[in-house]
C-alpha cells in the first residue's frame, strides 16, 4: 500500500471522519437553538459538505490497489488505466504508472510495461528534480527489459476466462450481480460471441447441395451494434461496462467466415470445387481475399472494437474444406501471382482424390503445394492486416486465433485441410487458442508439451526493444459438479493447470440443446 495512501477504506462504510463531523455538527446546531431560545440572533452554522468526486477516486484506487496487492494483474491493468484517464493529475499518478507497469510485466506485456515507465522517467536528458520518485526504479526496469530478450512471466500469471455463448447469458437485468459473481470467484476475463454464428458451443450448420430443401431459419445477428449488418441485441453495450467496472477483460469471439454482414452478392462468397464431378456449388462461406469483402469485414470490426472489447478471437474453419474452397477472384490472383493456370490446381485436387494413402509422390504435388501454401499466406495476410488496423487504434487489445489441434501435432495435414500455419501466425504476433471440442483438465499437461517453446522462437526487437510475445490459450470443460450456473474452483484448478506457454485457460459450460 502506498505511503500516501495508509489506510484502507471500506466503500460500503463510511469513514469514521464523518461520523465525528457529523456528530459535531449536530452538537453546534443544537447549542445555537439553545441560544436563539434565549433570544440571542440565531448562529449560522456550516453544515458538512460531502465531495462525490473525492469518494469515487478514493474507491476506484481502492479497487485497483487490491487487485494488484492480490496477483489479479488483468483487473489491476484495467482498473489503473482507468484510473489514470479519470484523474490524470493526481498526486497518485506516478504510483499508478508504476504499478500498472509491474502489472503488465506480470502478465508479459512487455510494451505496456515500457510505457508506463517511460511516463515515469519523463523526456531523455529531463532534469532529476523534475522527475518522481519512481523515477529511477522505472528507468533500472526499462534498462533490464531491453536487456532480456525473453521476459520469464510466472506460470500464475494468466487469464482463468469464462467463455459465454448467447444461450448461456443471464437475463439483462441480471448482468452486473452476474459479473460481481464471477468476479469474486476468480474470473478474470470473459468469452463472448459477437453473433450466434460464433459460437464455441453450436454445430456448425451443414452445407446443403443446390438440389436439397433449405435449411430451417435459424436466428442470427450480431451481438453488437454495427451498421454493416442485422443486430440481433447489442449485448456488448451492457456486458462490457459491467466487466470493466470490476476489472474483467471481455473478449469477442467472431467466425469472420460467416460474419454478422448484409453482403449477399455471389462474388463475395467461396465456392466449393467437387473434383469427381468437376463442378462448384455455392458454399458458406465469405472469400475473405475478396478486396469488397475485406473493406466491408474491417468496418464490421472497427464498430465491435467500439464496443470496448479488450480483445478478438478469430473463429477458424469449422470443415476441412480449405483446399477445395475457390472463387472467380481467388483463381485470378493466383495466376497473376504465381504464374501457374488454375486448370493445373484442378488437376492437382483432382489427383488428390483419386490417389491411393500409401501412394507415392505425384507430379501434381508441387502444384497443390503451391496452391494450398499461396492461399494460407493471403488469408494470414489479411487477418494481419485487420489485426494491425485494429491495434493502431487500440496498442493493447488481443488479437487470438483459433486453430485445430493437428495444427501443432501434424502441421501439414493443417495447412492442407484449414489453410493454417500457426508457426507464420504465431510470427505476425497472434495469440494462438487451441480449439475444437473443449477437453477435460487432465488433458492440459499434454498439450503443454505441444505448445512448449512455442513463443520463445518468435522474439523479434524492434527498435532495440523486445515485443509483447504471442500467447496460448485453451479450452477446458467446467467441472461436472459446478451448480447454479456459477463455477466454484474454477481459478485455483486454472492456476494448477497453468504453464509458461499455455497462460490463458478457457473454462466452456455445456450450453443448453436449443438456443432461445
Amino acid at each position: 500500500m502506498s505511503a500516501d495512501f495508509p489506510y484502507v477504506i471500506d466503500p460500503r462504510r463510511p469513514p469514521s471522519g464523518r461520523r465525528a463531523g457529523a456528530s459535531l455538527s449536530l452538537l453546534i446546531l443544537l447549542l445555537a437553538l439553545a441560544a436563539g431560545c434565549a433570544g440571542s440572533p440565531p448562529v449560522p452554522v456550516a453544515q458538512p459538505i460531502e465531495n462525490p468526486t473525492i469518494e469515487a477516486e478514493t474507491r476506484l484506487w481502492y479497487q485497483a490497489s487490491t487487485a494488484f496487492s492480490d496477483g489479479r494483474y488483468s483487473a489491476a491493468i484495467h482498473l489503473y488505466e482507468r484510473y489514470l484517464t479519470t484523474y490524470p493529475k493526481s498526486r497518485r499518478a506516478n504510483e499508478a504508472h508504476w504499478e500498472l507497469g509491474q502489472s503488465y510485466e506480470q502478465m508479459g506485456e512487455v510494451t505496456g510495461a515500457l510505457k508506463e515507465y517511460r511516463a515515469l522517467t519523463g523526456p531523455e536528458g529531463a532534469p532529476v528534480s523534475t522527475q518522481s520518485a519512481y523515477a529511477e526504479r522505472a528507468q533500472h526496469r526499462i534498462e533490464a527489459l531491453r536487456n532480456q530478450p525473453a521476459l520469464p512471466a510466472g506460470a500464475r500469471s494468466g487469464h482463468t476466462a469464462l467463455y459465454v455463448s448467447f444461450s448461456n447469458l443471464p437475463p439483462m437485468s441480471q448482468v452486473e450481480s452476474w459479473v460481481r459473481q464471477l468476479s469474486a470467484q476468480g474470473i478474470s476475463a470473459i468469452l463472448m460471441d459477437g453473433s450466434l454464428e460464433s459460437s464455441f458451443t453450436r454445430p456448425p450448420a451443414p452445407t446443403v447441395p443446390p438440389t436439397s430443401s433449405p435449411l430451417p431459419n435459424l436466428p442470427t445477428g450480431a451481438l453488437f451494434s454495427t451498421s454493416r449488418g442485422p443486430v440481433m441485441t447489442d449485448w456488448f453495450s451492457v456486458m462490457v461496462p459491467q466487466a470493466h467496472e470490476l476489472g474483467i477483460s471481455v473478449f469477442a469471439v467472431l467466425d469472420l467466415f460467416h460474419a454478422p454482414m448484409t453482403d449477399h452478392r455471389p462474388e463475395s462468397k467461396m465456392l466449393l470445387y467437387d473434383p469427381t464431378r468437376r463442378k462448384v456449388h455455392p458454399w458458406t462461406q465469405f472469400d475473405l481475399l475478396a478486396p469488397t469483402v475485406q473493406q466491408e469485414m474491417a468496418q464490421l470490426l472497427g464498430d465491435l472494437l467500439r464496443s470496448g472489447v479488450d480483445g478478438m478471437v478469430f473463429r477458424t474453419r469449422a470443415e476441412n474444406s480449405f483446399a477445395y474452397e475457390v472463387s472467380d477472384g481467388v483463381l485470378r490472383q493466383f495466376e497473376t501471382q504465381v504464374h501457374q493456370p488454375s486448370s493445373e490446381v484442378a488437376q492437382a485436387l483432382r489427383d488428390r482424390m483419386t490417389v491411393r494413402q500409401d501412394a507415392g509422390a505425384i507430379a501434381s504435388d508441387k502444384t497443390l503445394w503451391r496452391w494450398v501454401g499461396w492461399k494460407a499466406r493471403q488469408e494470414l495476410e489479411t487477418l494481419a492486416r485487420f489485426k494491425k488496423y485494429l491495434q493502431k487504434a487500440v496498442p493493447r487489445l488481443r488479437m487470438v486465433l483459433e486453430i485445430h489441434p493437428e495444427a501443432l501435432s501434424n502441421p501439414t495435414s493443417a495447412l492442407v485441410n484449414y489453410g493454417e500455419d500457426a508457426a507464420e501466425a504465431r510470427r505476425r504476433g497472434f495469440d494462438l487458442l487451441l480449439g475444437g471440442p473443449s477437453r477435460e483438465a487432465s488433458d492440459v499437461r499434454n498439450f503443454g508439451g505441444s505448445f512448449k517453446g512455442w513463443s520463445r522462437d518468435v522474439i523479434q526487437s524492434e527498435k532495440g526493444e523486445p515485443q509483447t510475445l504471442p500467447q496460448g490459450w485453451v479450452l477446458l470443460r467446467t467441472p461436472a459438479e459446478h451448480g447454479g450456473g456459477m463455477f466454484t474452483g474454477l481459478a485455483q484448478q486454472a492456476d494448477e493447470l497453468r504453464t509458461p506457454d499455455i497462460r490463458h485457460l478457457v473454462f466452456v459450460p455445456d450450453a443448453p440443446a436449443a438456443i432461445p
